[in-house]
């Protein structure tokens, strides 16, 4: 409670503010502007609410800006974007920010429509999930709560709560005291309590605005926050460890790379594939120059060869070199082993020649690749696929070859084809143009449109390609990981049963 002093105090904060509205209202009366001043007073006051209320009419928010909220991430598979999209239709529409019940029965409808999108076929899709990871998810929410609160509230690191309910407390009690000398005011200076009860409604018009649109904003923050943890849990993101999933070696790559004890982290694995003699070794030397075959490692496939690109000491990328389409002596035996490398890929070349019209086993093998990541790895990310059009210059008029052609607005026949068979390799293969790319490996001369068209190609498409690198390594990892627990669990359960 506060004491004498603080009445004191009180009352002489009070009477200078309490005065001077007094003598302003005597001094406008007495000039013969009090009207004047009550018009001009009542039109700000109208001026002011109509800018309050406008937003409302229009649809937009004026008064404050959009809190930051989770967004998607750059690592999310399409299936993680698209149960992102599904939490649109929640936004929008209205929830009550005070109202306990009705936030438990959003945060059902945002996990069970999350949880929807990932298991289908489950009675219980929202229950989809180990405990661990439920425990994991409970401490990365607190671990938030706790930076907001230290971050947003001032003093919150030094005040208790009890001193914080105190304030509290005497703020309600000023209020009171507030409403009651605004009361007594009408007795003395009825013109000041007019004017003063104006103030009022017009500040309580604009803090109500102010509290719906921030309510809607910490609604809208609530249910990202929300979203965003739930599909970290039910995609597969959350890891019961702080490591990175790609900050260590895959199998695969540990197999390439003879298990090199200074590589710190997951390369790219560039894949070249293509029929015979479209160009893929010729295509590793204009490309990538100095580049070493991994000799003292275990065989990936039977026939298909990686490469180091190294910068630095630092290997960069494993390009893996694989037969042409058909050179497998068994049909079967070449479909799963090129199968299996671009499930390890992250970026794939795909070598066509301009001058060979059946691409009919190019076709095959792209849609077979699609369908393993639509059907069956949908939490994964396709690897980054750009078209390299070789033996461009064989093209017709054949004698004509004095690049460099403008492929964007052709200007001549040698040009005009050279667009043709791109289009028509982009329909061929259902690839956006941008990544179909042309280039001259020829020997006798120089290399064309590979550092400046397909070098720029890749850089474009890299973040890609590492999204795909990522999601590859973090089932890898997972994988991994639980076989871990699993034998620590086992082991803690045998020393159990001996003691």
């Amino acid at each position: 409670m506060i004491g004498w002093r603080g009445w004191l105090a009180l009352g002489l904060w009070l009477t200078p503010v309490l005065g001077l509205i007094v003598l302003g209202g005597l001094w406008l009366w007495q000039q013969g502007w009090f009207y004047r001043g009550m018009g001009v007073m009542l039109f700000f006051v109208a001026l002011a609410y109509t800018v309050i209320h406008w937003p409302r009419r229009k649809g937009k928010h004026w008064l404050l800006r959009s809190l930051p909220v989770t967004s998607v991430q750059g690592h999310w598979s399409e299936q993680d974007i698209a149960a992102w999209r599904s939490l649109q239709p929640i936004r929008q529409k209205s929830h009550d920010i005070n109202d306990t019940q009705a936030l438990l029965a959003l945060s059902n409808v945002v996990l069970t429509t999350l949880a929807g999108h990932y298991h289908q076929k489950s009675r219980y899709p929202a229950l989809e999930f180990p405990l661990p990871y439920l425990l994991r998810l409970i401490a990365l929410v607190c671990r938030d709560l706790e930076t907001d609160v230290l971050d947003k509230i001032p003093g919150s690191h030094a005040l208790t709560v009890s001193q914080m309910l105190r304030i509290q407390q005497t703020a309600s009690w000023l209020g009171r005291v507030r409403k009651l000398s605004g009361a007594a005011g009408w007795l003395w200076n009825w013109p000041g309590a007019a004017l003063g009860k104006a103030k009022d409604i017009l500040l309580n018009q604009g803090i109500d605005r102010v509290k719906q649109e921030v309510g809607q904003r910490l609604l809208d923050n609530y249910i990202d926050r929300l979203g965003y943890y739930a599909i970290q849990l039910y995609g597969g993101h959350l890891s019961l460890d702080d490591m990175l999933p790609d900050a260590g070696l895959t199998a695969q790559s540990e197999v390439d790379l003879a298990m090199s004890a200074a590589q710190p982290e997951e390369p790219l694995r560039i894949l070249l594939l293509g029929q015979v003699s479209s160009g893929k070794s010729s295509l590793i030397d204009a490309l990538f120059g100095t580049v070493k075959t991994a000799s003292s490692r275990l065989p990936t496939t039977a026939a298909i060869t990686p490469y180091l690109l190294e910068k630095k000491g630092k290997t960069q990328a494993i390009i893996l070199d694989s037969p042409g389409f058909g050179e497998f002596s068994d049909q079967n035996s070449e479909s799963s082993a090129l199968a299996e490398e671009w499930r390890q890929a992250d970026l794939i070349l795909w070598l066509v020649k301009a001058n060979q019209a059946d691409r009919a086993e190019d076709s095959r093998q792209i849609q077979a690749l699609r369908r393993y990541f639509t059907e069956q790895a949908v939490n994964r990310a396709p690897p980054v696929i750009i078209a390299v059009v070789t033996h461009i210059d064989q093209l017709r008029p054949i004698s004509e070859w004095q690049p460099p052609y403008n492929i964007e607005h052709p200007d001549s026949a040698k040009a005009k084809n050279i667009r043709a068979v791109c289009d028509s390799i982009a329909e061929q293969l259902d690839l956006p143009t941008m990544q179909v790319v042309p280039v001259c490996l020829a020997a006798e001369g120089p290399v064309y449109n590979v550092d400046d068209g397909l070098s720029l190609v890749i850089d474009q498409y890299l973040n890609d390609a590492q999204r795909a690198r990522y999601l590859r390594c973090l089932r890898h990892h997972k994988s991994r990981q639980d076989m871990r627990k699993l034998r620590q669990q086992l082991k803690s359960l045998g020393q159990m049963l001996f003691d």
